[in-house]
């Protein structure tokens, strides 16, 4: 058999006290929070007044139903222990990785999220400034990452059109497609 589950069961105590008196302050029916999370008045009851564990995806839960910032549950006097052994006894034991992790390249999703977040695809009467798919590449190349491919952008701006994000209409004269908000 495996090892029991950790539960803190001194500092869930002072989370769950907040959560208590902040639920008294701000004068919130758990009936209401039960109809905002979709949790049973039961479940609702447990997670704030019981001693069991709860997940943080629970905490989350009351905290958006509360109205309030997760960070405002956790303003608490957290028990921090002390033990024989400093941190540094085991740094200096084990090497510690020094070299950074690389990042993520930023996909084509991403690129157009941000320059939508830009007004890049603001429309504009001037053909010469439409955002086909070719402009859209190239610029994105320029700013991104030079690697990018028109795949890539072809089925990214698909994507952002059918979800409704993006527009398109047919050039007349090219037949290419131009995309804007």
């Amino acid at each position: 058999m495996g090892k029991a589950q950790y539960i803190d069961k001194e500092n869930l105590k002072l989370l769950r006290s907040r959560m208590q008196q902040l639920i008294i302050d701000k004068n919130i029916p758990l009936e209401a929070l039960s109809d905002r999370t979709e949790f049973t008045p039961k479940q609702i009851y447990r997670i704030i007044y019981g001693e069991a564990n709860t997940s943080i995806s629970n905490i989350f839960a009351i905290a958006k139903a509360m109205e309030i910032h997760i960070m405002e549950l956790f303003v608490i006097d957290f028990k921090i222990p002390t033990y024989d052994v400093s941190i540094d006894f085991y740094r200096k034991k084990s090497k510690v990785k020094t070299e950074k992790i690389k990042e993520k390249p930023i996909t084509a999703a991403e690129a157009i999220r941000n320059l939508s977040g830009e007004g890049y695809f603001n429309k504009t009467d001037k053909v010469n400034e439409e955002k086909t798919l070719n402009r859209i590449v190239k610029d994105s190349q320029t700013r991104f990452r030079n690697d990018f491919k028109t795949s890539e952008f072809s089925s990214a701006l698909l994507y952002a059109f059918k979800k409704g994000s993006l527009k398109r209409y047919k050039q007349e004269n090219t037949g290419s497609f131009v995309y804007h908000d």
